[in-house]
């Protein structure tokens, strides 16, 4: 699904740029490929998904720090009843006041659930950079097959000239391509090293089990006693019992601590315990398919660049042949065919180093995937 849309936004880029003539089209511009990125992380669904899987994550995090601040909440009430016998009884009954509470200590519950808050709040920005690096490197391997399919098509028009002209030997415009290979200059253990530490997927397992082990600690708290302050003040008139409306203050301290549950709390922190014990088996199995990763993308780039290197030299020679054909045939000592032989064969070594130039970019996306810095 992923694959079809950037296929879609990057098709739709492409043929917006396709020059048609003059007649009827107005002067086009090149499509870079920080436009057809843009465009496809724009219109992503699955990378806004992920994007409100962050909102919600700091929402999250906002309430459980503000749970740990002073609460202060307003109350009044009036109520009418029915005049009792005794004309000394006010019948109209008034109350309002105002309560701050804040806690003390709660066992490390609210501690615990902040913590919780933020370790999922960094799972949940991990998963959306390597979803998003996933759409870059999907869109970047598109713009590669678009440009590829741009040289092909240059390089079989060259061609077609120089068979039309018969004297004219097509010249390459690879040094100025936009396929033109770059190099790499770290080394393996060191692409190793950096995947194991920036991978977003890796990142996200480390955050869940921080937050898991957030979740042992409050599991724990329920066990723990749990303490509080409060202060007020309100105004009354006693329930009708007294002739007017007066003051007044309070202040409580107040603790709870659960002496028996059943068992539930200690089965919570087992299970809490559990679970952190499956995300580092979890970890240590992302850890090796990290690795591994990165070695396949590293053998890969290795393979594209000893396809380069044979078809930059195929190509040196097949410009020589073609150089040499040309003389002969200028000279009267040698024949069309002869001629028109070579400008294929340089037309096809030409389209081969396109090919080449192409999957060592690829290879080296691959690799910068792999290791996270996409």
């Amino acid at each position: 699904m992923l694959r079809k849309i950037i296929t879609l936004v990057l098709g739709t880029v492409l043929f917006a740029s396709v020059v048609l003539p003059a007649t009827a089209q107005a002067p086009s511009r090149r499509v870079s490929f920080a436009d057809v990125a843009t465009a496809v992380v724009d219109n992503n669904l699955q990378l806004r998904a992920a994007a409100f899987d962050v909102a919600i994550a700091r929402a999250e995090l906002v309430q459980a720090q503000g749970a740990r601040t002073p609460q202060t909440a307003l109350a009044g009430s009036y109520t009418r009843t029915q005049q009792q016998p005794n004309p000394a009884i006010d019948p109209n009954l008034y109350s309002a006041g105002v309560n701050v509470t804040y806690p003390l200590t709660t066992g490390g519950r609210l501690e615990a659930q902040e913590a919780l808050a933020r370790a999922n709040l960094q799972g949940a920005q991990a998963t959306y950079d390597r979803t998003r690096q996933q759409l870059v490197f999907g869109a970047r391997q598109l713009y590669f097959q678009g440009l590829l399919a741009s040289e092909n098509v240059a390089a079989a028009r060259r061609a077609l000239n120089a068979a039309n002209e018969s004297l004219r030997v097509a010249r390459a415009r690879y040094g100025a391509g936009a396929l033109t290979p770059r190099p790499v200059t770290t080394t393996l253990d060191a692409a190793i090293a950096q995947g194991l530490l920036d991978r977003p997927d890796l990142l996200a397992l480390r955050s869940r089990i921080v937050a898991a082990q957030a979740g042992i600690a409050l599991a724990a708290s329920g066990t723990q006693p749990t303490v509080g302050l409060g202060a007020g003040y309100g105004v009354s008139n006693a329930s009708g019992q007294a002739p007017f409306v007066y003051g007044i203050w309070s202040v409580t301290l107040s603790a709870t601590m659960a002496i028996f549950d059943g068992g539930i709390t200690e089965a919570k922190v087992r299970e809490a315990q559990y679970q952190v014990d499956q995300l580092r088996t979890r970890e240590a199995q992302t850890r090796q398919q990290v690795e591994l990763d990165v070695r396949l993308a590293w053998l890969g780039l290795d393979q594209a660049a000893g396809r380069l290197a044979a078809a930059t030299k195929a190509v040196e020679q097949g410009r020589e042949s073609s150089r040499l054909a040309a003389a002969r045939y200028g000279a009267g000592v040698g024949t069309q065919l002869e001629l028109l032989s070579a400008q294929s064969a340089l037309a096809q070594a030409e389209l081969s180093l396109a090919a080449a130039r192409f999957d060592q970019n690829v290879a080296r996306i691959q690799l910068i995937l792999a290791t996270g810095s996409l």
